[in-house]
Order: C-alpha cells, then structure tokens, then sequence
C-alpha cells in the first residue's frame, strides 16, 4: 500500500474501506459475547480487524504523502477518502474497547493514534485553493509540518497494529508446534506399548542370524523359456 501509485491507491482504498465496515457491521458489546460461538468468532474478527486496519492505515499515509501533489478531482476524492477514514477510526477504536472488555490481553490490542485535527483543516484549505476559493493564507513549512505531525501519529498506529498481527501469528505457529509435539509423544507410547505395531512389512520374515528371508515372488508377465515348455507327445 505504501509504494501504490496516485490512481491505483484512489481505488483500491474505498475496496478497503468496504471490508472494514462489513467487519465491524458485527457490532456487538461486551455484554452480547456471552456463549462460545459468539466469542469465536469475534476472535476471528478481532484478528482479521486488526490485519486490515494496518493495510488500510498505510494506504491513508501514503495518500496523505501525495496529496498536494495531485489534480483537483484526485484531491476531492482523496478528501473524502480521509474523512471517512476518520470515521472509520472512531469504530475500531470503539472495537478495540469491547476486545479488551471480553479479556483479550491488554498487550495484544495494539494502539490506536489519532491524527492531529489540524490535517483535515489543511486538507480542505488545499482543495479550496484549488477550486479558487478564498482560504486562509498559511506557509509552506506549516503545511509541511501539520502532514508530518499526521504521518509520525499513523505511522505509529501501524507500527502497533503489525506488531499485534506478528504476536497473533506466532502464537499460532506456538500452538501448531505444541500440537505436533503433543501427537508425536502420543504415537511414541502407542508404539512403545505395542511394538508390533512398528513392523510396517508383514510379508517379510526375520530368521536368527539377522538373515531375512522373503517369500518367492511370481512374475506375471515373463515369457516362459523353451526349455520349461513341453509340446504335445505324439506316439507313432
């Protein structure tokens, strides 16, 4: 998302957006997760929510980093895809709440660092100006700074949700390892039980001395040789 060119981010941001808000449509409360089914698949949830928030967090940064650069329509559509960031931020945050309410560890719920107010301010002043509207005079090393006081907050939002996401990740490599373990013990008392049940080959037969001795085999599809073969006997 960070490297996305002007155009493809202006459309693949809005595909994002979508899917957070099919996510959180879940809008449950910490009082509704009160049976198994519903608390695994607000896990779920929980997990996906936090992989795309970062992905969609660092299409917003690298949107910000183009936007004085871009045409008056980009800048429109690039404003309203910010604003409804905005709002977007407010839900995870409130999502947030209810997964530390239902006993997600505090060290997993990554944090959440709300851009300065003035950025939305400096983003419509820009597009104002470009339309020819009267705005507010303001320098460039202002604008430069009120963008870079943005991109430090996100900047440090995503570093908090990837974070999250790489801890949620090796749990589960953790877990799976555990598994494997536990399975691989089991067939070793199973095996040390009965070992009988280690011998994979039962068509072959061990003799003392250590010699093996196997069953004949019979080929099917070898040709008899002449000598084996005897014709009919004709008696004179």
């Amino acid at each position: 998302m960070r490297t996305m060119n002007t155009e493809k981010l202006l459309k693949t941001i809005p595909i994002i957006q979508n899917q957070m808000d099919v996510l959180l449509d879940f809008n449950v409360n910490a009082n509704e997760l009160t049976n198994g089914v519903i608390n695994a698949a607000f896990m779920l949830l929980f997990k996906d929510a936090i992989r795309l928030f970062a992905a969609y967090n660092e299409g917003i940064i690298n949107l910000l980093e183009k936007y004085f650069d871009m045409k008056k329509v980009q800048c429109k559509e690039a404003l309203d895809i910010y604003k409804k960031f905005l709002t977007r931020m407010t839900r995870i945050s409130e999502f947030l709440k209810v997964a530390e309410q239902v006993g997600i560890d505090r060290g997993d719920i990554p944090d959440l660092s709300q851009a300065p107010s003035s950025l939305l301010d400096t983003l419509e002043q820009h597009l104002a100006s470009l339309e020819g509207k009267k705005v507010k005079d303001s320098t460039a090393a202002s604008r430069a700074s009120t963008l870079s006081n943005a991109v430090s907050s996100l900047a440090n939002t995503g570093i908090s949700f990837t974070r999250a996401d790489e801890r949620e990740k090796q749990a589960a490599l953790d877990e799976e390892q555990s598994r494997l373990q536990a399975l691989k013990e089991q067939r070793l008392k199973e095996l040390h039980k009965n070992p009988a049940a280690a011998t994979t080959d039962s068509s072959t037969v061990f003799e003392e001395g250590g010699t093996i001795n196997s069953a004949p085999t019979i080929d099917l599809f070898t040709t008899p040789s002449s000598k084996n073969r005897q014709g009919p006997i004709i008696s004179s």
